[in-house]
C-alpha cells in the first residue's frame, strides 16, 4: 500500500490522489454511513467558523474535511501507521486542537461554490504516517466534490470555465423559473492530441475521472436535478464512450449526456427526445423524463 500509494503521488492529476487514499481495506472500520445532501456533518472550520482547507503533507490535496460524528476529529490531530487504523488503535474523542460545526452537507456544498476551483471535500479523514515521509498524509473513507460557481456564464462546474461559453444559451432566469438544479461537466478537444495512440489514453483517464467524480457530487434538489455531462469531441464514436450509466451521489439526481450534434442522452444511452427551439421545449421534457423514470423504479421495486 505504502510504495503503491508514493508511486500514485508522482505528476498525477488531484482527483487520482484522492482516489488513492480512500481506504478500502476490508479490516477497517467504517463510521460513516451512505451520505446524503440533507444529513448533518461535522465540518472543520477555522476561528471564524469557515471551512478550513487542511493539510499536513505538502504533496497531498487541500481539502475540506468533515466528519459524521464530532469525536472522529481528533483523528487528524496525530499520526498513525496503517497497522494502528486497522487494528484499531486510532484515538477517538474530543480534541481542543479542531473547531467543528455542525452544518447540512449540501448547505456546505452550496458554501463553497464561489471558490475558484471545485473543492474536494474529505469524509472523516485520518491522519497517516507513510514510510519514507516526514509528514502523514489525510487518508480517508469517502471523497466528495463541491462545484464551482462560474459567475460568466452563471452555472455550477466541475470542470474549467474556459470550456463553458456554450452554456450562455442557458438564461439563468429560466433555469430559476423551472426551479431546476444543474452541475455541468464540459469535455472538450481543447488540449487533446492529435494522434490516436496518445488521444485514446487521455480520453481513458477522462472517463476514469468522470466515472469518480460523478457518484461523488451533491446536488440540490429541484424540479428537476442533474449533472450534465456536455461532449463537444466531435468525433460520436469518442463522446460515445463517456455514455454509461453512472451511479449518482443523490437519489434525486440522474446524470444526462449531450453531444456534439446535440442529442441528449441518459447513462443506458437511451435518446431524450427535446425541441431545441427554446428553453421551456429543452426543460419540460428533461423533467418530466426525470418524474416518469422516478415512477418506473418505484413500481419495479
Amino acid at each position: 500500500m505504502d510504495a503503491k500509494f508514493l508511486k500514485s503521488l508522482a505528476d498525477s492529476p488531484a482527483w487520482k490522489i484522492l482516489k488513492s487514499q480512500i481506504i478500502r481495506n476490508d479490516s477497517y472500520h467504517r463510521f460513516s454511513p451512505k451520505l446524503g445532501s440533507y444529513d448533518l456533518v461535522e465540518v472543520l472550520v477555522d476561528k471564524e467558523g469557515a471551512p478550513l482547507f487542511f493539510k499536513k503533507n505538502s504533496k497531498d490535496v487541500d481539502c475540506v474535511s468533515i466528519f459524521t460524528r464530532p469525536d472522529l476529529g481528533k483523528r487528524i490531530t496525530g499520526q498513525w501507521t496503517c497497522e494502528d487504523l486497522l487494528e484499531r488503535r486510532v484515538s477517538l474523542g474530543a480534541s481542543d486542537e479542531v473547531d467543528l460545526k455542525t452544518m447540512m452537507l449540501g448547505e456546505l456544498v452550496n458554501s463553497l461554490k464561489n471558490y475558484s476551483n471545485s473543492i474536494s471535500i474529505k469524509v472523516n479523514p485520518i491522519s497517516i504516517l507513510i514510510e519514507g515521509e516526514a509528514e502523514p498524509f489525510l487518508f480517508c473513507e469517502q471523497v466528495l466534490f463541491a462545484p464551482l460557481f462560474d459567475s460568466f456564464t452563471q452555472k455550477l462546474l466541475l470542470t474549467e470555465p474556459e470550456d463553458a461559453k456554450a452554456l450562455m444559451g442557458i438564461n439563468p432566469e429560466d433555469q430559476k423559473r423551472f426551479g431546476i438544479k444543474m452541475v455541468f461537466y464540459m469535455l472538450t478537444s481543447r488540449g487533446l492530441p492529435e494522434e490516436r495512440g496518445p488521444r485514446e489514453l487521455v480520453l481513458k483517464d477522462k472517463i476514469e475521472e468522470l466515472a469518480f467524480i460523478a457518484p461523488r457530487t451533491p446536488i440540490a434538489q429541484g424540479s428537476g436535478s442533474f449533472l450534465a455531462v456536455l461532449l463537444n469531441l466531435e468525433n460520436e464514436i469518442e463522446e460515445r464512450a463517456f455514455i454509461r450509466d453512472y451511479p449518482m451521489f443523490d437519489d434525486h439526481s440522474d446524470l444526462i449526456f449531450v453531444t456534439s450534434s446535440l442529442k441528449l442522452y441518459n447513462g443506458a444511452l437511451e435518446e431524450i427526445h427535446f425541441n431545441g427551439d427554446k428553453i421551456d421545449t429543452i426543460f419540460t421534457p428533461l423533467i418530466s423524463w426525470q418524474a416518469n423514470s422516478r415512477r418506473e423504479k418505484l413500481y419495479l421495486r
